[in-house]
């Protein structure tokens, strides 16, 4: 074979080009939506973040325990199976009245007790703040409830 401009013949093939192999992209999975797995850990006891102490939150959130386990009993009942953890996040106010609740996280994936717990955080009541203008808790629950 002959190359460039030289008259001199080389014993020397190119090299064939080494195939490659092609792959197909990744699948790329769709965000996750707030309130479902794979969001925020589930943590293994509250967080709280601003002028109120652990033991009111806890008190305060226990004083609704009856209502919270109903939640999940009514749902229950149509699936005995039903059991997970849910993190709840929640904003109390300087009066000690709680301003939002969302579900972060859930391994219970029901829609029906996740509101139902939201809603009954929303009507537990806290001592006014020691400080601050408002607190964040990171709450969560494990059903059945113990």
């Amino acid at each position: 074979m002959w190359l460039g401009c030289s008259s001199a013949p080389t014993s020397e093939e190119p090299e064939a080009p080494v195939p490659t192999e092609v792959q197909a992209p990744a699948e790329v999975a769709p965000p996750t939506p707030p309130g479902r797995i794979g969001g925020q850990p589930i943590l293994p006891k509250p967080v709280v973040i601003g002028g109120i102490a652990n033991a009111d939150v806890e008190a305060g959130v226990m004083a609704r325990k009856a209502q919270i386990a109903q939640c999940f009993e009514t749902q229950r009942a149509q699936d005995p199976t039903l059991s997970g953890k849910v993190l709840i996040k929640f904003s109390i106010d300087a009066e000690g009245k709680v301003s939002r609740s969302a579900t972060r996280s859930t391994s219970l994936r029901n829609d029906v007790v996740e509101n139902c717990v939201n809603a009954e955080v929303v009507k537990a009541v806290f001592p006014k703040l020691q400080s601050g203008r408002f607190a964040i808790v990171q709450y969560p629950f494990v059903f059945p409830f113990p």
